[in-house]
């Protein structure tokens, strides 16, 4: 018999026999997988799920399944299921939420339903009218509070964000967009996968998967898939310093994912580790922190000229270093120079820093006012009151339409963001 000890490994058995081939000292973290379609796909294997079954049966034996997943599974662990609705006697079968309600009486708790939107999938039949692009992805977790490297996976491509994500950076989370409930992942093309790629079915789009293994795992964890098919949960785990387990009753499939892994491990994990060192998401927050901390500035300025006749004052804007306050994100510091008066424009700060929208900022600020005759404005970039996103050029930060300076350089053009 097979160690029930080891990972990085794939059992060529039945996932109904799950509790025999794996310890009780192994603990899943996640478990991602796609079960068999119900009695529409022959994967070669002698009395495989879904083939042959009653389609009660087929529910009782995914419900079986995950239930002995269930027990392995790390108290704060998930669930990933990629699963179809399907037509049977001209009405459709809605397997995801029939299997759902199964595998909530041995304890899942189902967090959300997501739309996987792709380019095919398997049609509906002659008389259906409307093309069938998308499935479902079922989430579950073991319990309340579960693991979610949410941030991991925010969206922090300028490219992808709005133009007035420029004007309004107070609105975006500094680690970026937030995923949706569509994910839109194609599906491999037959002939573009390359002699690398393993034959199958259904194989699930590769970058999907890591950002499913990248939610609900860190490093080292263990990755579940009690139906490997073609391997791309198990390969992905690989690549990402994952520790896998997978069960597959076709041993073809299992040959063919030996010789895939060994052929792609180091570019899988060269990719992964230049992904996971990119400088991307930092940059991205930082320039979100330093737009924030920037207009801050101006929004309190136009506050205290619209309350008092003080015209000819600048703010100087230096950001510390992160805040240790629970709703707030960093310090900043911002010095008053020219024309102003200590004690009114305190006041008008205090009552505008504590509502919206300067409240809204994110920011810590401290407020120091300066007698000083000549800035050395060596090493500064001065901003109007009207735009914080692009600092001046070809004006001396000495003119009154300079109203903000700083040693924080940005210079965006909204108009690259349409």
């Amino acid at each position: 018999m097979e160690s029930k000890n080891h990972t990085n490994i794939v059992h060529n058995q039945d996932a109904r026999s799950i509790l025999k081939f794996i310890s009780p000292e192994i603990k899943v973290r996640t478990t991602i997988t796609s079960p068999p379609y119900y009695d529409m796909k022959d994967y070669d294997s002698d009395n495989q799920i879904g083939y042959g079954q009653t389609y009660e049966n087929y529910l009782e034996d995914l419900k079986s399944i995950f239930g002995s997943i269930y027990k392995i599974t790390e108290e704060d662990g998930s669930l990933w299921i990629i699963i179809d609705t399907f037509k049977r006697n001209s009405q459709v079968v809605t397997l995801p939420f029939d299997l759902s309600n199964k595998i909530k009486e041995v304890g899942w708790l189902l967090q959300d339903i997501i739309i996987w939107k792709k380019d095919k999938t398997v049609p509906w039949s002659n008389n259906g009218f409307m093309q069938r692009k998308f499935e479902y992805i079922l989430f579950f977790t073991k319990a309340t509070k579960y693991k979610s490297n949410k941030d991991k996976v925010r969206v922090y491509d300028t490219s992808n964000l709005k133009q007035w994500w420029v004007k309004y950076p107070e609105r975006y989370n500094p680690k970026g967009k937030a995923l949706d409930e569509i994910w839109e992942f194609p599906i491999p093309i037959q002939g573009s996968w390359g002699d690398k790629y393993i034959r199958h079915f259904c194989p699930l789009p590769k970058d999907m998967v890591a950002t499913m293994i990248q939610i609900s795992t860190d490093e080292n964890d263990i990755v579940l898939d009690p139906f490997a098919g073609s391997g791309t949960v198990l390969s992905q785990s690989a690549y990402m310093k994952r520790n896998y387990i997978g069960f597959e009753l076709n041993k073809k499939y299992i040959e063919m994912f030996e010789s895939y892994i060994t052929k792609t491990f180091e570019t899988g994990r060269l990719e992964y580790e230049k992904f996971n060192n990119s400088p991307s998401q930092d940059q991205f927050e930082k320039t979100i922190l330093e737009l924030r901390a920037l207009k801050f500035a101006r929004v309190l300025l136009t506050s205290i000229q619209n309350a008092t006749s003080f015209k000819q004052f600048k703010i100087i804007v230096e950001i510390d270093q992160k805040s240790e306050l629970s709703n707030k994100l960093i310090k900043v510091t911002y010095k008053f120079i020219g024309d102003y008066d200590k004690d009114t424009f305190l006041d008008i700060i205090n009552k505008n820093t504590i509502i919206p929208p300067l409240s809204k900022f994110g920011i810590e600020p401290s407020f120091i006012f300066q007698d000083i005759e000549e800035l050395d404005t060596n090493g500064y970039y001065g901003y109007t009151q009207t735009n914080t996103h692009s600092f001046v050029k070809d004006i001396a930060l000495s003119s009154t339409k300079v109203r903000v300076l700083s040693k924080i350089c940005v210079d965006i053009n909204e108009k690259d963001y349409l």
